[in-house]
């Protein structure tokens, strides 16, 4: 399965027709712009351009796949384009007091965290990553990848993926609580199946609620890029209880 950057570099060969052309498009070496073409090719089990000296001629396929390249180039334009947005730079981090927070139902408060009317939590600032959808039983976390979350190792840290499925799988469950309710994270568990850089693009964490009951609650989600390709998956229980036994000091007593 090709990925939105597959894409982008098959569509940028095509107009430049010259590897020096189409690597300076993408900001990229010549030799890892070609390393990719080869590796595309590879998965396709056929050549997409034909080389000749410092051209490359699309081929019958190259050129059927021109097209294709072109209008996926578009579409991961505009969803990497949606996180870097001026709305998304333009976000506020924070804490709000605990009764301006139980005051509302789970779903309330965070439609307003998705609108810009109340802050995203810390964390979010602190990884690179938004509260971006919610509706009853499910919420939606987008995210960067970026080299400032690389391990010893040369690729993203597994804490990325784990945090960001662990904001959707429980505000999936928060999306349900009514006022007066609390929750925290029992077990979370996670399976990553694919290694993710800053390659990438933006990936989103999708939960959605499994069970609801009166204090136990359970969740399940996906991590995946813009392609639809799957690089992790989770279930979590949370706790359902009275908001009135947090402790005092849980959250500011003004805003942070």
């Amino acid at each position: 399965m090709l990925s939105w950057d597959d894409f982008r570099l098959v569509k940028a060969i095509a107009d430049r027709q010259t590897p020096i052309g189409a690597a300076n498009d993408l900001a990229i070496n010549q030799s890892i712009l070609m390393n990719r073409l080869a590796e595309i090719e590879r998965k396709l089990g056929a050549s997409l351009f034909a080389r000749d000296g410092a051209t490359l001629t699309p081929t019958a396929l190259g050129a059927r796949m021109t097209q294709t390249a072109a209008a996926m180039a578009a579409a991961a334009d505009e969803f990497d384009g949606a996180a870097k947005s001026p709305q998304a730079k333009a976000m506020k981090f924070g804490l709000l007091r605990k009764d301006e927070i139980m005051a509302r139902s789970g779903l309330s408060f965070l439609s307003a965290m998705v609108a810009g009317e109340v802050p995203q939590p810390p964390i979010c600032a602190t990884l690179g990553f938004h509260l971006a959808e919610v509706e009853e039983g499910y919420a939606r976390f987008d995210g960067m990848p970026e080299r400032r979350h690389y391990n010893p190792i040369g690729t993203v840290h597994g804490g990325f993926a784990a945090t960001l499925l662990d904001s959707a799988l429980g505000c999936a469950i928060f999306t349900t609580l009514q006022k007066g309710e609390a929750w925290t994270t029992l077990e979370l568990k996670l399976n990553m199946v694919r290694p993710i850089s800053d390659d990438t693009g933006v990936v989103r964490a999708e939960g959605r609620v499994i069970h609801r009951g009166r204090t136990v609650a359970t969740s399940d989600g996906t991590l995946k890029d813009g392609a639809d390709k799957l690089y992790a998956h989770a279930t979590t229980t949370c706790m359902i209880f009275p908001a009135k036994v947090l402790p005092a000091n849980s959250l500011p007593t003004k805003p942070a």
